[in-house]
């Protein structure tokens, strides 16, 4: 997972944290025990999980009588992560429709052949989430929104 880092430009701490939350026994583990394990600060574990949490990928976790809070990967994080990621192939697709409707005919094959990307990359987003839904046992979400904000939702 470090590697990633390279890549994707993503913080290192933030990606061992990830890999942590992958295979960490018990699944459950506090901001603490993830510091001690990876020898980490305070601050990154901290704005690592944070960041996590935005994103869906780890949530916390209160358990009675237990003054702590623990902290686990989502069962849906790595779905919400590719949601977002074909979320963004919307907004890129939206862009691209814009452009050619400004050039009101004078669109050169570039900007087509963007946006038709954009928009082919797109089109098989929710259908990929739904399939993956499926694979996992996971119950379909109801009233889900399309991936397509312009367009009205297709889900189930």
């Amino acid at each position: 997972m470090g590697g990633l880092v390279l890549v994707h430009g993503t913080p290192r701490a933030l990606m061992r944290v990830l890999a942590w939350m992958v295979v960490c026994e018990p699944p459950e583990q506090t901001a603490a025990d993830i510091q001690r394990e990876l020898t980490l600060s305070a601050g990154s574990v901290s704005t690592s999980l944070r960041i996590l949490g935005d994103i869906g990928m780890v949530e916390r976790v209160a358990r009675p009588g237990d003054r702590h809070i623990y902290y686990r990967q989502c069962d849906e994080g790595w779905e919400l992560v590719v949601e977002a990621r074909f979320r963004a192939f919307n907004e890129i697709r939206r862009v691209a429709d814009r452009a050619v409707a400004a050039a009101e005919g004078a669109e050169g094959p570039r900007l087509i052949e963007m946006r038709d990307t954009w928009a082919f990359l797109e089109s098989g987003g929710e259908e990929l989430l739904r399939a993956s839904r499926i694979r996992r046992g996971a119950p379909p979400i109801e009233g889900a929104t399309s991936l397509r904000r312009d367009e009205p939702s297709t889900a189930p």
